[in-house]
């Protein structure tokens, strides 16, 4: 299950890595206004936000507290999936530890 928690942890580094540069090379605004213009854009858009909704449920559901939830979402909602990906690494043990 380490192999699980390092890769995650990789691709943490990677995906914050790419967003930087992504953010350094392209303006955000305009890119999300002409995906947002887009019939698939808005339904990738829906579908990352229900599953960030959706990993936040699971959030709930480890921690059993509103408040956390809450202080999860907020950012899990503005950057995206690397929220997700921050607490999965810290909290892998007590989330596989429910499933195995």
């Amino acid at each position: 299950m380490e192999f699980v928690r390092w890769t995650a942890l990789a691709l943490l580094v990677l995906f914050s890595g790419y967003t930087v540069y992504a953010s350094r090379t392209e303006n955000f605004w305009r890119s999300l206004r002409t995906v947002m213009a887009l019939k698939w854009g808005r339904q990738v858009t829906a579908d990352l936000y229900l599953g960030l909704l959706l990993f936040n449920f699971f959030i709930y559901l480890n921690e059993a507290s509103i408040l956390i939830t809450i202080a999860w979402l907020i950012p899990t909602l503005i950057l995206g999936n690397i929220v997700p990906l921050v607490y999965f690494v810290l909290h892998f043990e007590s989330l596989v530890g429910r499933f195995l």
